[in-house]
């Protein structure tokens, strides 16, 4: 029994593929066992599929970035910081309408 590389065998499964013949025709024909085409066609398969587990990383966050708040009366234009409370903003936009 001659001893055949995998890449050896990727060209013989390619031929039985392209032959149009059973495989048990064309190992009869090549003189192959039926057992070890399909060993070697399994392995072939097993190498080509996809992982079936990837590897999934955190995406990294800029914690540093703030958004702003902008108001605007006429001319004037107020910035404040998103994290400023609610509340007192508020009262300080009611303070302005007084």
């Amino acid at each position: 029994m001659k001893h055949r590389t995998l890449d050896e065998w990727r060209e013989l499964i390619s031929q039985q593929q392209s032959s149009g013949l059973a495989i048990i025709d064309f190992c009869r024909e090549h003189r192959l066992s039926t057992s070890s085409f399909y060993k070697f066609r399994g392995q072939l398969q097993q190498q080509n599929r996809e992982p079936k587990f990837l590897k999934v990383s955190k995406p990294t966050v800029d914690t540093k970035v703030q958004s702003t708040i902008l108001l605007t009366f006429g001319e004037v234009s107020l910035s404040f910081s998103s994290t400023c409370e609610p509340a007192w903003l508020a009262n300080f936009v009611k303070a302005l309408q007084s």
